[in-house]
């Protein structure tokens, strides 16, 4: 399916920055907080009948960002600027486990999107170690059924980011876009019900993923490091997708107002667009005026 909006568009939303709003209680009163964002040290290639410990280099960054309720994981190359795999959704702790509902995966058409995995996990000495067993589905060629047909372990080391001073538990949650406008003087515009935008806030980090609900497709996301002082937002873009339109690298200065749960803000943003024919880029600033809700609301 095609996104639902204008590319321009879309790369006009893409720096979309972060809301405030308490903060809500963890899962359970009894379970260990995973909030923050984390970055993976270490993983077994189960996948390649390897049981050595092994690392993917300077070159990949490769965080999870996790809210008291949604998470959000992603794999980027940022030598050559480019996405290699994503995925995110809801998440619970009980019994013992932390348990992944995955909303959204890319790339498409992978059998994990839809699933809930459940999690072995410690936490010694802040770093989180978890194992669990991701299952491989396909279509029956026959009933058309999906069925199960092999399992992958997934084993892997995350240590949790420095977690700054200034950090405010106003800007830490999970958010929705409720609506956005293009021109400063037009009309709020909403998405249709299938659309997902979604924002994640932690102490150090943002990360927005707008998708498909009910499509196998992540149209578009965005992730860095921010700023909150005064009802000033600054955000720092370092990892975009699909492409890297000239916000990359940038840090972008935003107006907040907050107020019952909404937020909304207001600033502008470089974005470069290439003429098909003749391959001349032209950079130009673009609205970025959007109202964002509490998920939990």
């Amino acid at each position: 399916m095609k996104s639902p909006i204008p590319l321009r568009i879309s790369l006009a939303l893409f720096a979309v920055v972060l809301a405030t709003a308490p903060k809500s209680q963890p899962n359970s009163n009894s379970a260990p907080s995973l909030e923050g964002t984390w970055k993976l040290t270490k993983y077994i290639p189960h996948d390649q009948a390897s049981t050595e410990w092994t690392s993917y280099g300077e070159e990949i960054v490769y965080q999870k960002h996790l809210t008291d309720d949604h998470f959000t994981w992603f794999k980027y190359d940022k030598k050559n600027n480019k996405l290699l795999g994503m995925g995110g959704g809801s998440y619970k702790i009980e019994n013992g486990k932390y348990v992944e509902d995955i909303k959204f995966f890319y790339p498409p058409g992978s059998s994990e999107r839809g699933q809930a995995i459940p999690f072995d996990f410690e936490l010694p000495n802040n770093e989180w170690y978890h194992t669990g067993y991701a299952k491989v589905m396909e279509v029956d060629s026959e009933t058309g059924n999906v069925v199960v047909v092999d399992s992958n372990k997934i084993e892997e080391k995350w240590v949790r980011t420095d977690i700054k001073s200034n950090s405010s538990n106003q800007l830490m949650g999970t958010w929705d876009l409720v609506s956005y406008r293009e021109e400063s003087d037009g009309n709020y515009i909403e998405y249709p019900e299938y659309v997902g935008y979604i924002k994640l806030i932690t102490p150090t980090h943002f990360t927005w993923v707008y998708f498909n609900k009910n499509d196998d497709e992540i149209y578009a996301a965005g992730s860095g490091s921010y700023s909150y002082e005064d009802n000033q937002y600054s955000e720092t873009i370092d990892m975009i997708y699909p492409e890297n339109a000239g916000q990359l690298g940038e840090t972008i200065q935003f107006k907040a107002q907050i107020e019952n749960n909404r937020w909304k803000h207001l600033g502008k943003m470089p974005l470069i667009e290439v003429d098909e024919d003749t391959g001349n880029k032209t950079k130009s600033l673009a609205l970025i005026d959007e109202i964002w809700k509490a998920h939990k609301e």
